[in-house]
């Protein structure tokens, strides 16, 4: 008898060693993202996969995944690095031989931003039930939450006429190459606008109607150089952020083409972001507010080195946006350089407003 129970002893050991040391062996875990861009609140979902490539039942698995704190998920949320801002997105499940799980979570990010989504810690309770086994996977998926829209009614107030302008001064001048198509003559044209060839093929006097060609250009200017952080510097330079995109979006909404510079410090962006040259269209705009969800509370250039970059382009005919925190940035000497620069007046929009 006392073979016996040593053997069964020495047995149960063995296996209870084993599932400490090889118990998660064949494991696999993945995670991927619904979206990688969002808006802010858009509901979302993180699908986890974990797969199981053994020829044996897991009983018991916890699962813990490394996700940004904030996030608002359907599941067990709990901190674990504030300082880092990181949480634990805690769950239970068992695995049978060769079985393939794939759950999704439902998540909403509120605040923009860039979001990194880091792996997980799987732990399997061992043999005897005494204690688990970790198992750390690291991965890293990153979703980017775009900023809040402005509101329109607060935008129309701020830009006023500005835009309504710009697009009246977009057709001042006709293009003698560019022909839209042909009308009857009428008296008025000059001569120079007769078109002979269509006058001879349909019998009566015919013009050329030109198409308009002065593009009217926009720089839109953010700024992150600011005196303001420090006590309320975060919502200055979100409300900042909302009025950019705001803009940007107008601008698109008319057609009068546009480039973003800016010198504030992005993350994850390959090039630092920091400008979009002249552009329209979504995959324009796209990019643009992508660099502006991915901003970080700090700044990779100063005040006089944005206007700089500003000036190098400045032209007459380019009219310019400033968007700053507050209105103690709009400097007076700097704005001087871009009137005479390009002979309009520069338009400034301030977060605090």
């Amino acid at each position: 008898m006392i073979p016996f129970l040593l053997m069964l002893a020495a047995v149960i050991a063995g296996c209870e060693w084993w599932s400490l040391r090889r118990g998660l062996e064949g494991l696999e875990y993945d995670l991927r993202l619904s979206k990688t861009i969002a808006e802010p609140d858009e509901p979302l979902q993180m699908v986890t996969v974990i797969t199981n490539r053994r020829r044996r039942i897991l009983p018991f698995i916890r699962l813990n995944e490394d996700v940004p704190d904030g996030m608002i998920a359907a599941g067990e949320l709990s901190p674990e690095d504030i300082k880092n801002h990181r949480a634990l997105l805690r769950s239970t499940c068992y695995m049978l031989p060769r079985q393939r799980l794939t759950r999704r979570t439902g998540f909403q990010m509120p605040d923009r931003g860039r979001y990194l989504f880091l792996g997980a810690t799987l732990e399997g309770g061992d043999f005897m039930g005494l204690g688990t086994t970790p198992k750390k996977v690291s991965l890293s998926r990153e979703l980017v939450v775009l900023p809040r829209p402005a509101a329109p009614e607060g935008l129309d107030r701020l830009m006023g006429g500005w835009l309504g302008d710009r697009s009246v001064n977009r057709f001042i001048m006709e293009d003698p190459v560019l022909t839209l198509g042909y009308r009857d003559y009428t008296g008025h044209e000059p001569m120079k606008q007769i078109s002979w060839p269509q006058t001879a093929r349909l019998g009566r006097m015919t013009v050329r109607c030109q198409d308009f060609t002065v593009e009217r250009t926009v720089t839109v200017m953010l700024n992150a150089h600011s005196f303001s952080f420090g006590s309320y510097g975060k919502q200055r330079l979100e409300a900042a952020l909302s009025l950019c995109r705001g803009v940007c979006e107008a601008l698109e909404e008319r057609r009068i083409p546009y480039a973003l510079i800016t010198n504030l410090r992005t993350l994850g962006a390959p090039d630092g972001f920091g400008e979009v040259g002249d552009g329209l269209g979504q995959a324009h705009l796209a990019t643009a507010l992508e660099g502006l969800g991915r901003a970080d509370y700090d700044y990779r250039d100063t005040l006089n080195g944005l206007f700089e970059r500003a000036l190098s382009r400045a032209a007459p005919g380019r009219g310019h946006i400033f968007i700053t925190p507050v209105k103690e940035d709009a400097k007076p000497e700097l704005l001087q350089k871009l009137r005479v620069a390009t002979g309009e007046e520069p338009l400034v929009i301030t977060g605090e407003e």
